[in-house]
Formats: structure tokens, sequence, C-alpha cells
């Protein structure tokens, strides 16, 4: 029983250190990169120019194709409540007027909203600009800047489930070998 439990924590922790992903935060201004979006994951910007309508722009491409991408937005309800009609969108990096990959509306409160896309030569675009855009926004209390921030991450699939079978078939494995004994 503790062989099994020792294996089964080694296999975890070589499980969580095999999907994990390299950390560094970024500071961007609006229309700043490509960043690499297998590298960088925590991105903080600002916006400039409250009032109105506005928008923030993020290029990223991915050296991986294909590459499932998502970004995930959690907006405090002190910033939140300084815009109306928040959204964020995946599009082409060589065509920003055209019809967004995927479009989400971030909700407020602390709530997280995902957006997810997938980095393609043949289906979509290696090359992809994350748009935060907005109806209007008001200024700050403090008249400074909004600031914010935003995760990007890779999401290999593939190699999630080709981790996730070994692991269950070591599981089976180890099963088979104590009913044998």
């Amino acid at each position: 029983m503790l062989k099994s439990l020792k294996a089964m924590a080694f296999a975890l922790a070589a499980a969580v250190l095999m999907t994990g992903t390299a950390s560094a935060v970024t500071t961007v201004t609006t229309g700043a990169g490509p960043y690499d979006i297998t590298s960088d994951n925590l991105f903080i910007g600002t916006a400039t120019s409250p009032g109105g309508p506005g928008s923030y722009t993020v290029d990223f491409f991915s050296p991986v194709d294909p590459l499932g991408g998502k970004a995930n937005a959690s907006v405090t309800i002190n910033v939140f409540g300084l815009f109306t009609g928040l959204t964020m969108s995946w599009v082409d990096t060589a065509n920003p007027g055209g019809v967004p990959f995927a479009t989400a509306a971030i909700l407020g409160n602390g709530f997280q909203t995902t957006l997810n896309t997938l980095f393609s030569s043949a289906s979509t675009s290696l090359n992809q600009t994350l748009v935060f855009s907005w109806a209007s926004s008001a200024t700050p209390t403090n008249g400074g800047e909004i600031g914010f921030d935003f995760d990007v991450a890779a999401v290999p699939l593939p190699a999630g489930g080709v981790l996730l079978l070994t692991a269950l078939g070591g599981l089976g494995l180890m099963r088979r070998r104590k009913i044998a004994v």
C-alpha cells in the first residue's frame, strides 16, 4: 500500500511539473507585441484615456501549429464600475477589422471570464490579437489611468491527454501487479 501511495504521489508531482508554464509579469501598452503565447502569461496594462468608447489590444503569436490558447479576465468591482459593455475578443492580427474568432462579455465583481481560441495556420491564424473594448468609460475618482491585468496561456490539449492516459495506464498496471501477487 505504501509503495502504491509513493508511486501515485510521484506521478502526481511529475504531472504538475510537466504541465507548468513559464510565468512572467509583462507590462504592456496597447498595440504592443507580438508576444509568444507559450512564454509569458500575466500582463498588466493601463487605459490611458478614460471617457467614452475605446479599446486595448495586445498581439500574440504561436510558435506551435496548432495550439489552443485562452485568455482570462477577472475584473474587480472598482474597475468594472468604470466601464459599460466591456468585452474581449480574439481577432486575426492581419485583419483587425474582420470578424473576431471568439468574443465574450467580461463579467464584473471578481468573476473570471475565459475566452478560448485556436492558433492554427489551417483554421484561424498563428498571429492573433486580444482586444478589450468598451462602449463607454468613466474617469476614475483619482483622475488617473485605469490599470488592469489579464492572463493568457497556451493550452496543449494533446499533450495533456497523453499524460492522462499514461497515468491511468500506470495505475492499471500497478493494480494488476497487486492482484497477481
